[in-house]
């Protein structure tokens, strides 16, 4: 989805001259803004599918999943991404709208006509980390609990109290005196 035209957009005009900056600008400033929103496992381009869904978050290609179309001042901005699993869709694709739009507008001064948000996957790498930390911590315990049953001395079964029920021969009455 990075098919993004390269022209460069032109800001401001002014007697001192122009200011400019090319459109993959844009796209990486909607990418990073993106990627700053809870519940986005990673950016992911609509024909990269299966492969996309186990590529990560932090990779340096902000552009991917990012289609930028101008029209004059106006821009309408394509994303595409892949959800973490547990994370609400609508709420997480609303943050991003919101994200990107304050983005763009702040950082380029370009108007922001709409944010698109694609999901084309959803990625269990989350819970499957939670999981994993929580059996380690369980080995854990268990080792700490095995260690601590080694540690403790074992009374020898001479030291140890009667039975229940055994009768304990008086002081003085031994060998029947």
């Amino acid at each position: 989805m990075t098919e993004n035209n390269q022209q460069d957009v032109k800001l401001d005009e002014n007697p001192n001259g122009t200011v400019s900056f090319a459109t993959d600008v844009v796209a990486t400033i909607a990418g990073l803004a993106v990627t700053e929103v809870d519940g986005v496992a990673s950016m992911s381009s609509p024909a990269g599918g299966f492969a996309d869904m186990f590529s990560r978050k932090n990779s340096r290609n902000f552009t991917k999943g990012v289609r930028i179309d101008l029209d004059g001042n106006k821009v309408t901005v394509d994303v595409t991404i892949v959800v973490e699993y547990g994370s609400p869709v609508p709420d997480v694709a609303h943050s991003i709208q919101e994200n990107v739009k304050k983005a763009i507008e702040t950082m380029s001064g370009l108007d922001v006509h709409a944010v698109d948000v694609h999901v084309s996957g959803v990625s269990f790498e989350r819970e499957q980390r939670a999981a994993a930390e929580l059996e380690e911590q369980r080995r854990k315990m268990l080792e700490k609990t095995d260690a601590t049953a080694a540690a403790e001395p074992v009374k020898p079964v001479a030291e140890t109290e009667p039975e229940a029920g055994a009768e304990a021969e008086p002081e003085g009455e031994a060998d029947g005196e």
